[in-house]
């Protein structure tokens, strides 16, 4: 049976482990809480990174996508042919984006589009006329048709993933 003397040295030396084992858990648990937490915020904003041209990269402030312009189609554009007037071209794709004063028989539609990254796409179709008549048509090469994947048609709004 232990003396009275030695119990308080025998519960001392209990203490003394267990805080040693209570330091070195603890300072564990601290460091798999530091580094859940690191590659939780890792993984989380690695969600915000997307090679897709219409979104912002990484950490970067929301750009918003600016279309500017006349949007035209080959669609739209093959409305259009040699002979038709002024009005009637108007009618089928609109208003010029410009009319110069120094060529008053030429119209240009131009589009452009630039996407959050900061690229941009640019369409042009130039309407030559002869007197009040179309003379000839030079066009970018331009969408067949509407695709509602093309975040250069007015009214596009991206796809939600899930």
């Amino acid at each position: 049976m232990p003396t009275r003397s030695s119990l308080p040295e025998q519960q001392k030396s209990r203490t003394r482990i267990l805080r040693a084992a209570g330091k070195n858990a603890t300072g564990k648990l601290n460091a798999l809480l530091s580094l859940s937490i690191i590659f939780g915020a890792v993984f989380a904003l690695n969600g915000c990174a997307s090679g897709d041209r219409s979104q912002s990269g990484f950490l970067e402030p929301y750009r918003i996508s600016i279309p500017q312009g006349n949007y035209l189609n080959q669609q739209m554009l093959d409305q259009v042919r040699e002979g038709m007037t002024r009005d009637q071209v108007k009618f089928a794709i609109g208003t010029p984006l410009l009319t110069d004063p120094f060529h008053p028989d030429r119209w240009d539609y131009v589009f452009r589009f630039q996407y959050p990254n900061g690229d941009a796409e640019l369409r042009r179709v130039t309407v030559h006329f002869n007197g009040d008549a179309v003379g000839r048509i030079d066009a970018d090469r331009l969408p067949e048709r509407d695709d509602d994947r093309d975040p250069a048609l007015p009214g596009y709004r991206p796809q939600k993933a899930g």
